[in-house]
């Protein structure tokens, strides 16, 4: 099962813009801190009439300064949930072109991706249908640890095919990364069950007609795009 890291440079930038934002917040609490004491400080010394025309004219930088910092933390919070929960990442690359003088087969060139995006090694196969399918099993994270730059796990598990006029195929699933292993009956037993991590855990599958195809895992779905060339 890969769990993918996504971190990169959006990531860093809201990182120091984060880390600016709490520096600005602490100085203006400060700030506004000693406005304070300099205002008690001048109330014990000055008359009643002073005391009336005291104007907290410098508790303005510091509120300037809070406000800004607290409009930097909302808007990195804002933009890393929006990255978080709609990270994706390359699982496959996918060439299906159908077989000459035979119905209902199709050639699949498939590229899996490691959870580093490296490309292994391509295998081709001989699938019986006229559209390709490609199952993974998703472990769905909840959506706070998506916004921590971890991204749901996934494992590509099957590839098989389906025929468009209903007919089951009689071609046995193909079986990838070791197929499921113990996956499904972790989930029926809820082994997988790991709180507050994991949100839920299922199969789901993508299917496509012929075709060149990269193929994306989200938070929760595996998909497929219309590839522009390059595995």
């Amino acid at each position: 099962m890969n769990y993918p890291l996504q971190f990169g440079l959006p990531q860093l930038v809201l990182a120091v813009l984060a880390v600016g934002a709490v520096l600005l917040l602490i100085s203006s609490l400060v700030r506004l801190r000693r406005v304070r004491a300099s205002a008690g400080d001048a109330a014990v010394r000055a008359s009643w009439r002073d005391r009336l025309q005291f104007r907290p004219g410098r508790a303005v930088g510091g509120l300037a300064l809070l406000i800004v910092s607290l409009l930097l933390l909302w808007f990195v919070t804002l933009v890393q949930t929006y990255l978080g929960l709609t990270g994706e990442v390359k699982a496959a690359h996918v060439v299906a072109t159908p077989i000459s003088n035979a119905a209902h087969r199709l050639d699949v060139a498939l590229t899996l991706y490691d959870e580093d995006g490296h490309a292994q090694t391509p295998h081709s196969y001989d699938v019986e249908g006229d559209m390709w399918v490609l199952q993974a099993d998703i472990v769905e994270l909840n959506h706070w640890v998506n916004v921590l730059g971890v991204h749901s796990g996934y494992k590509v598990t099957r590839l098989f095919g389906e025929r468009l006029d209903g007919v089951s195929p009689t071609q046995h699933q193909i079986m990838l990364n070791g197929g499921d292993g113990s996956f499904f009956a972790d989930m029926r037993d809820r082994a997988w069950w790991t709180k507050p991590f994991v949100r839920s855990a299922y199969g789901n599958a993508v299917i496509s007609a012929p075709g060149e195809f990269d193929v994306y895992v989200s938070q929760d779905a595996i998909k497929a795009r219309p590839s522009h060339g390059g595995g």
